[in-house]
């Protein structure tokens, strides 16, 4: 039975031993079991080490005093060190009398009051020891996982777990730092939801009070919670004084909405809607749509949107659906990607659907461009696939491995613009086929390998139809070798020269027509690109070549197993002039690009990445990379970076981040244009972090990236009260999409 533990030893007469915790007199909650560490391992020097609530079994009742008094009837009084445990509850007072048959009673002196994860410590309090139910006054309390402390009048605990506070006050600061507080009349803390709740709410810093709320709500834990989020505050040269005041709609543990409006003393207020919704097989549907009705600056309604459905994406069958849509081009400029949307020019909505099996893969997709920017005009205007079939399979065996993929895909796009030589349409099939046979060997590898490219197309050109097929045959005889040179200290030294013999032939001279080709197609910036079978991405041409691709490779592994350094060189040499081109137009050259990448870790925080690549048949420099990186912790790093184009630095980047101390970080970033001497973009802002605030300011320029125009400036604040929210997310935000490699970090204790 549930007293059975407490009734034997009160017919046995027993005196309990002495209870394990006590307190000093006036020792608040927080304090009890906060455990100072100077170390520097702790930003509030110190961490919450609770002992392990230890319960009793079941619903037994056990109790421990250095005396023990029973009335014959029902009252137990206990006294001296009194010490009660029932589940997961702990009682502890200089006195305690209950009757055993309700167990409503009484605790005075020194009461202190634990459950898992909550210590409260009071003067008096009135206790059931049954349900563990509580009211206890004059008291102090702490909830050890999230860093809430606080005191209050009373302290009234439900059986559950949630505690209601009576004229209290309460802080994530660290026990002795009062940096700031909230004091309310009623502080509801519901463990059982996850949710705290105040009312008649004063915000104080330094105990002196600067904001009065009637409500307020935040968070226990991790659980998503309805209510609304801390605003944002921003300054711009574009949009003026921006606030965002979000509004978190928790409507089911499976969907839930964020509603943002947005007001802009220069263009007006805008209204930002995010939905989910998660179902039973785990897919996906997402909703963003940000609407500025009458702009202030345009005079015209604006607006972004993106609905996008797509399944779990570890079944074997895959589908997904995205729909885009904006106003105009210049929407993500003006204000920003709100909808994530794909470009800022032509937007793609599309449907489709990949099965997969263990060898082979097979899909469709059906999508549709629309040109929202009027400057996207003619052949610049993409090709909408309606429909696309793909499929690939590989097959890996003993002796041969086998490859094969293609698609069959309709083309067609809007008329506006297309010149007489512009294809509107069209359709096309193409197939790549590999059957390789490779050996391998502790000094090398060689893999023989035959190759088939099919290809058929069919453009209508104006009035006229434009019909392609042919088959491109190819073999290649790729080849490498290792030499490996072991230091005393244990490192390694290698040296890996590779070649690789391609030959393809097509059967005829096709007249191209590009349909999802990129412009950038035939550049060779990686030394990994001179050894592709094909190095057209896409599917609407294979040319002709006899060529022969050459590396040379060396890298370092130091004894621990870290590489040093990697320097690899390449470079293809043309056997033949080619015929079959791209453009249309024979190649005559006899050399590629000469292609040389490096990384060399100079020290454990000091890397050295450069990248060359020479126009063909000559060792001038078309292209040129190089970058330094010295990084020292995820807060402390420098990144420069160096591009260069036709011979000249086109492009210089700097990026800073420095933790000063514990609590400051300065930030800096730029982005510059030495050929036009302009900016690109431009970020400086500074962090602040103590053991329960924080705060960033950020000033930003951004140059408008379709019209290479003032993107103008911004000043944004943040600040984070830890524990309650973060009031303006714009400077997080901004630093995450111009500084390079900034993150933001973790609230640290």
């Amino acid at each position: 039975m549930n007293h059975l533990t407490l009734t034997r030893c009160l017919a046995l007469g027993l005196v309990a031993t002495s209870a394990s915790v006590a307190h000093g007199d006036g020792q608040s909650a927080a304090a009890t079991d906060w455990v100072i560490d100077t170390s520097g391992t702790y930003l509030c020097q110190g961490y919450y080490s609770p002992p392990l609530v230890e319960g009793s079994v079941g619903d037994d009742l056990n109790a421990e005093a250095e005396n023990t008094d029973y009335d014959g009837s029902d009252r137990v009084i206990l006294t001296g060190n009194a010490f009660i445990t029932r589940n997961d509850f702990q009682l502890e007072a200089d006195r305690v009398s209950f009757l055993n048959s309700t167990g409503d009673g009484d605790a005075d002196g020194n009461v202190k009051i634990r459950r898992p994860n909550t210590l409260l410590i009071g003067d008096t309090a009135s206790v059931n020891v049954r349900t563990n139910a509580f009211d206890l006054k004059n008291s102090s309390f702490v909830t050890h996982q999230n860093r809430l402390r606080g005191e209050s009048d009373f302290a009234i605990g439900a059986p559950n777990g949630d505690i209601r506070v009576v004229n209290g006050t309460i802080t994530f600061c660290a026990p002795g730092v009062n940096s700031w507080d909230l004091q309310a009349d009623q502080i509801y803390l519901n463990q059982s939801s996850g949710r705290g709740w105040a009312n008649d709410v004063i915000v104080r810093v330094k105990e002196i009070p600067v904001f009065y709320t009637p409500a307020l709500g935040f968070p226990l834990d991790d659980r998503r919670l309805t209510g609304f989020l801390f605003p944002s505050y921003s300054l711009g040269s574009t949009s003026g004084t921006e606030i965002v005041t979000p509004f978190y709609w928790n409507l089911a543990p499976n969907y839930d909405l964020l509603i943002q409006p947005r007001f802009m003393t220069a263009r007006g207020t805008a209204i930002g809607l995010h939905g989910r919704y998660l179902f039973e097989d785990f897919s996906l549907f997402e909703a963003k749509t940000e609407q500025l009705p009458d702009d202030k600056v345009t005079g015209t309604d604006r607006h972004i949107s993106q609905l996008t459905l797509a399944s779990d994406p570890s079944k074997a069958v895959i589908w997904n659906m995205t729909y885009e849509d904006a106003s105009d081009g210049t929407y993500q400029d003006d204000l920003n990607n709100f909808a994530d949307l794909s470009d800022k020019q032509q937007l793609t909505s599309s449907i489709g659907a990949t099965v997969r099996g263990d060898t082979w893969s097979a899909g469709w997709i059906v999508d549709r461009i629309d040109v929202v920017d009027p400057s996207v005009t003619g052949s610049s205007v993409k090709f909408s696939r309606q429909p696309q079939l793909t499929a690939s399979w590989a097959q890996y065996g003993d002796d041969w491995n086998l490859f094969a993929s293609g698609d069959a895909t309709e083309f067609t796009r809007n008329t506006t613009g297309l010149t007489a030589t512009d294809p509107s349409e069209g359709r096309r099939l193409s197939s790549d086929l590999r059957a390789e046979h490779p050996l391998s060997r502790a000094y090398g590898s060689l893999t023989p390998a035959a190759l088939g490219f099919a290809r058929w197309s069919e453009a209508t050109t104006g009035s006229t139809t434009q019909d392609n097929a042919y088959f491109t045959y190819g073999a290649s005889l790729d080849g490498s070798l290792n030499f490996e040179k072991f230091g005393e200290d244990g490192s390694l030294h290698e040296l890996i020269p590779r070649a690789k013999l391609l030959i393809r032939e097509p059967n005829e001279d096709p007249t191209v027509v590009k349909f999802d080709t990129p412009d950038t197609a035939n550049e060779t910036d990686t030394v990994s690109q001179i050894f592709l079978d094909n190095p057209i991405s896409g599917g609407d041409f294979v040319g002709d070549t006899r060529e022969i691709a050459l590396s040379l490779t060396s890298r370092g592994v130091n004894a621990n197993g870290i590489e040093t350094y990697r320097v690899t060189a390449g470079r293809t040499i043309f056997l033949q002039d080619r015929g079959v081109t791209l453009s249309g137009n024979a190649e005559t050259t006899d050399q590629g690009p000469l292609v040389i990448e490096s990384t060399a870790r100079l020290a454990e925080s000091l890397h050295w990445n450069t990248r060359f690549s020479s126009v063909a048949d000559g060792e001038t420099m078309d292209t040129a990379t190089n970058e330094v990186k010295y990084k020292t912790s995820e807060t402390d790093y420098v990144t420069q970076r160096i591009v260069w184009d036709n011979d000249a630095a086109t492009r210089t980047d700097l990026y800073i981040s420095n933790q000063i101390g514990q609590d400051w970080r300065f930030l800096a970033g730029t982005q510059w244009e030495p050929n036009t001497e302009q900016r690109v973009n431009q970020v400086v802002g500074i962090e602040y972090e103590s053991c329960c605030w924080r705060a960033a300011v950020v000033h930003a320029y951004e140059r408008d990236q379709v019209t290479s125009t003032n993107g103008g400036h911004s000043v944004k604040l943040q600040v984070e009260l830890k524990g309650l929210g973060v009031l303006g997310r714009g400077a997080s935000s901004i630093m995450e999409r111009l500084l390079e490699g900034y993150e933001l970090s973790e609230a640290r204790y």
